[in-house]
């Protein structure tokens, strides 16, 4: 990435497909509002857990207010009769397999239809348009560097990231400061037409997130694969997401899998005493429902090495779900599902009955993790940049 006079350019690789939708329900080319969607959400994530303001513009609660006022992030995003404070331009990323679909089903369940998406490299640019009161050029630029770096290191980009989609590898240039960018975004909270009751309720914020990844051994993806599914077609397709030439890294379609035996986990759980832990409605809130998006998010598996692969397990979690059950519970399940006995460090996860790695349930060996979440007395400024530095978990 390299930073010049009003305009900030990041090089982009995907190490998952990239799927941004379409007007028919395939994806002809990467879409610009997809990507801009999704760089807002981690945005306002971020401000969010900063202690500064952020609308919902998909509600009620939308900017501007009665008063004209604008809330944090559509000072940098925009809204009605404010533009945005910069345009995004990239190149022409076209999807040459936009009709190509791979059906995959678990236990003979519903089953996964994942679209062919796409897969590349090229250059994004933030090109300036007016800035912000209180911003300076590099401001915006560090904010934006700030935004790329943390959903490349943990999370995905676009939409559609709790079916595998998203993953991409941002270049590590010098450019980004983070104590700057902290700095920037909380000066916005110092605007004279600043809006400050723009928090809805349950929306996320960077204190609620919990990230991990996961790496194993496989010598044989597509016999694994088989072994994992009941339904896995065409043939081709899966050829596809394997194949590894000079366009694309080879990618195992595991989100399906790992979502289903996550999802059991979740319906299986039981306390002490024999009761469900988790009600019906928490299962669909943390899963995903129709019309609702999956609170957990679960990436497809890249490449980390010879026959190595890693994959992510991440999302916002509510402080508190339906029926009273609180984020904390919900975090020490997912610790237990995993394996994991230490934090912010690559570790050999625990490989007994209750994980996801069993023989009953994923079957992967030798598997490693590493697992961050926010610490009790930590604030969202470490937590920020514990995460950053932490990116590889080295």
């Amino acid at each position: 990435m390299s930073l010049t006079e009003q305009s900030l350019v990041v090089k982009i690789r995907t190490l998952t497909p990239l799927y941004t939708g379409g007007v028919d329900g395939t994806m002809d080319r990467i879409h610009e509002t997809g990507i801009l969607g999704s760089l807002r959400w981690w945005y306002e994530a971020i401000v969010r857990g900063l202690g500064g303001k952020a609308c919902d513009p998909t509600g009620d609660h939308r900017c501007p207010d009665k008063d004209g006022k604008y809330c944090d992030v559509c000072a940098v995003f925009g809204a009605t009769g404010l533009q945005r404070a910069f345009r995004l331009e990239g190149p022409v990323w076209r999807n040459e397999h936009r009709d190509h679909r791979l059906n995959i089903k678990v236990h003979n369940n519903r089953g996964w239809f994942l679209g062919r998406g796409f897969m590349g490299q090229g250059e994004l640019r933030v090109r300036t348009l007016h800035l912000p009161e209180r911003w300076t050029e590099l401001d915006l630029q560090q904010a934006m560097l700030l935004t790329l770096r943390l959903l490349a290191c943990w999370g995905g980009l676009g939409p559609k990231t709790q079916q595998g989609y998203g993953v991409v590898e941002v270049s590590r240039e010098p450019g980004l400061n983070v104590n700057s960018a902290i700095r920037a975004i909380q000066a916005l909270q110092q605007r004279q037409k600043r809006r400050a009751d723009a928090n809805p309720a349950d929306t996320p914020s960077l204190g609620g997130f919990f990230f991990a990844k996961i790496r194993f051994f496989l010598d044989d993806p597509k016999q694994w694969l088989m072994a994992q599914t009941t339904h896995l077609a065409p043939d081709k397709g899966v050829e596809w997401y394997l194949k590894q030439d000079e366009a694309k890294p080879s990618v195992i379609p595991l989100a399906p899998v790992v979502r289903y035996h996550l999802r059991q986990r979740i319906k299986q759980a039981v306390d002490s005493q024999g009761r469900w832990i988790f009600s019906h409605a928490t299962r669909h809130r943390l899963m995903g429902e129709q019309g609702r998006k999956s609170l957990l998010q679960v990436s497809h598996a890249y490449l980390a090495g010879h026959n190595q692969w890693e994959f992510r397990i991440w999302g916002w979690i509510p402080e508190t779900l339906p029926g009273g059950l609180s984020r904390t519970t919900v975090l020490w399940h997912l610790r237990q599902w995993l394996g994991v006995t230490e934090e912010r460090q690559w570790h050999t996860a625990l490989g007994d009955y209750d994980t996801l790695w069993n023989i009953d349930f994923l079957n992967l060996k030798d598997v490693r993790v590493c697992w961050f979440s926010k610490m009790d007395d930590e604030g969202i400024e470490a937590y920020l940049q514990a995460l950053l530095r932490g990116c590889g978990c080295e």
